[in-house]
């Protein structure tokens, strides 16, 4: 019997092992902006410091609003709710920046309230229904778009992936916190929507 529940915890051990490697490759290599257009861009909220963009939210827009210019999206929804300490929203203060960049005010569209990517998403999707808009890239750091891609197509959202070029995470000391961050809320997530 003992031998038995050794085979069973040491199999359970390897497909553990299996599921967390094949979940790491996918956060790794899920990065590509695929051909095409998009009625808009979701660019997923992150800190402000002083009402500007922290320097990882701005890349985030910076990579948004190079994709408008391009023709790949014909709008762009900022998201984000107020932080700690802040006074303007995330979603507030990425829209004055990308209006200040050149992009006019009728393509940009501000979530508010969100504190999560998850609630990022959610409230990008109204603004989607409300404007008739239904498909969408979304852009963020490289290793937080399989979570966030994931949690749009769990809402019924049609995307794809942008990557900014521009991430802050370039090295491995700063791109591996990050990466088991994902990890993790990447498990928590199947994990919830599993019970539910």
């Amino acid at each position: 019997m003992r031998r038995f529940l050794l085979r069973i915890l040491a199999a359970l051990g390897v497909a553990l092992t299996v599921l967390v490697a094949s979940l790491g490759w996918r956060i790794l290599s899920f990065q590509v902006t695929p051909a095409g257009t998009f009625d808009c861009g979701i660019i997923l909220g992150a800190a402000v410091i002083d009402d500007r963009p922290s320097p990882i939210f701005q890349a985030r827009i910076d990579h948004g609003i190079d994709l408008y210019q391009h023709g790949k999206v014909k709008a762009l929804i900022l998201t984000g709710g107020v932080g700690q300490d802040d006074t303007l929203a995330e979603g507030e203060v990425g829209a004055i920046y990308a209006e200040k960049k050149g992009v006019p005010a009728a393509d940009l569209w501000v979530e508010r309230q969100s504190k999560t990517t998850l609630e990022n998403l959610a409230g990008a999707q109204v603004l989607m229904t409300e404007q008739g808009f239904h498909s969408a890239l979304i852009v963020s750091d490289p290793l937080h778009l399989y979570r966030s891609v994931t949690i749009a197509q769990w809402l019924g959202m049609e995307v794809a992936p942008s990557a900014t070029p521009y991430s802050r995470y370039k090295t491995w000391k700063t791109k591996f916190p990050f990466f088991l961050r994902e990890l993790y809320f990447t498990l928590h997530f199947w994990a919830s929507t599993f019970r539910a």
